[in-house]
């Protein structure tokens, strides 16, 4: 199997770039050195199937631009394959609220940033479920495949390229409050029955002592809809190649 170095050093690149923002091998706690041996392998196994670069840059600037044009390419189809745990982050925030824990937040070692409860206990599920199901060899196939839209050095801005993303970041949203809806269901009616009962007995402190039953009832909702939420992952998970075959699509040459 004989494999082009300049055509190695280019896929190397946009694979780099395409793992710094990766799901779960993005995380802070993987070291730097794993990402680049990824980076490595995947560039060993789609090299070889690539037709030799035509173009040769003459001057190191050429280089220069050339290799950020492929690191812009793979950040773009990273950054769509990330929309999943802003969906997680989202529904998280959602249920977090709903459940009165808005000060109960903790650190998410893979993020690095803190986070509610919900929001990490969601985050490692839909990591669980994109590991257990391989569904993350699907991810690696899909940016195979999208060499054959956006072959190498042809990445470039486009409107519909923009339009696509701020489709994307709106389905984040409607994900996430279908996700969050049961509980938000849940809440809604505990609020209305202690705003009733507050009505009926004013000596009663509606208002603090829903507290409590929001959070039960919160955690027990949660508990019965996480097969609900699995599905919605599940459904946004089996979309990445498509996905990040439309985002190539946008950002190759018309």
């Amino acid at each position: 199997m004989e494999i082009n170095p300049i055509n190695w050093m280019l896929v190397f690149v946009r694979a780099s770039a395409f793992l710094l923002v990766l799901p779960i091998f993005s995380a802070p706690n993987i070291p730097r050195r794993v990402r680049l041996a990824l980076a490595g392998m995947i560039a060993f196994l789609i090299a070889p199937g690539l037709p030799a670069f035509a173009l040769h840059p003459e001057s190191f600037l050429a280089w220069i631009r050339l290799f950020l044009v492929e690191v812009f390419a793979g950040l773009t189809i990273g950054f769509v394959t990330r929309m999943v745990f802003y969906v997680c982050d989202f529904a998280g925030l959602l249920i977090t609220n709903e459940m009165g824990l808005n000060m109960a937040s903790t650190f998410n070692p893979m993020s690095g940033s803190s986070t509610q409860a919900p929001g990490l206990i969601l985050f490692y599920f839909s990591a669980a479920v994109l590991m257990s199901l391989d569904l993350h060899h699907w991810v690696l196939a899909g940016f195979q495949n999208t060499y054959t839209l956006l072959p190498v050095g042809a990445a470039h801005l486009r409107e519909a390229l923009f339009n696509n993303i701020v489709a994307h970041t709106g389905r984040v949203f409607v994900v996430g409050v279908q996700m969050a809806a049961p509980l938000m269901a849940v809440s809604f009616i505990i609020v209305l029955t202690f705003s009733i009962l507050g009505r009926a007995v004013p000596q009663m402190s509606a208002f603090m002592e829903s507290f409590a039953v929001r959070a039960l009832g919160g955690l027990v909702m949660f508990g019965l809809c996480l097969e609900i939420m699995a599905q919605h992952l599940l459904n946004y998970l089996r979309r990445l190649p498509e996905d990040m075959m439309r985002v190539a699509q946008f950002l190759g040459p018309t």
